[in-house]
């Protein structure tokens, strides 16, 4: 499986930026995936890799496992990083979720880019966005270019009710902003 070290980087570094700010709101997270639970996979080459014979479940595990704070609902998620949300970006994402929708179809994906519409974008929900569960179509939708798509998805804070602004959440969800601008220079 071996995956470029960069993009193993990057993924590591926006899976550890949306656990952070999860747990700083009050949510529980259980770091999940293949790459967790088995992590010599990611030093193996392709080949090797299938060798494995893993299950198709387990080697499209979503990344978190989040419970709200008061423990009543948890959420599977899966963490996609991209440089920007473009067509091909899009399309790439909704292969990628459609696959592991398959085996865990009330997954919910978090996507972060670090590219924005607009230079001047600081905010988070500029650079973050949820695609529920059953909705991976919304990211190939033709009659509306791609900045329409990315606006439409859902913003953090009407996914994750505990992500609200009375202790400063919002204001850490556009600090990490930081984070994932400087993730387009790797």
């Amino acid at each position: 499986m071996a995956i470029d070290f960069r993009d193993a980087v990057k993924a590591q570094i926006a899976q550890a930026l949306l656990a952070t700010l999860l747990e700083r709101c009050g949510y529980r997270i259980t770091r999940l995936g293949i790459e967790e639970l088995f992590g010599e996979v990611k030093f193996k080459e392709l080949s090797q890799y299938r060798e494995l014979a893993l299950p198709a479940q387990l080697r499209c595990l979503p990344d978190l496992l989040v419970a709200s704070p008061a423990e009543n609902r948890a959420f599977l998620v899966e963490v996609k990083y991209r440089r920007s949300f473009d067509e091909p970006s899009a399309r790439w994402l909704f292969e990628a979720i459609n696959r592991q929708r398959r085996h865990w179809p009330e997954a919910h994906a978090v996507l972060m880019i670090s590219q924005p519409f607009r230079s001047g974008d600081k905010f988070h929900q500029d650079y973050i966005r949820v695609l529920r569960p059953h909705t991976a179509d919304r990211l190939t939708d033709d009659s509306l270019p791609p900045r329409e798509r990315w606006r439409r998805l859902p913003r953090l804070q009407h996914v994750f009710s505990a992500f609200s602004d009375s202790g400063g959440n919002r204001a850490l969800a556009d600090f990490v902003t930081l984070a994932l601008k400087s993730l387009a220079r790797l």
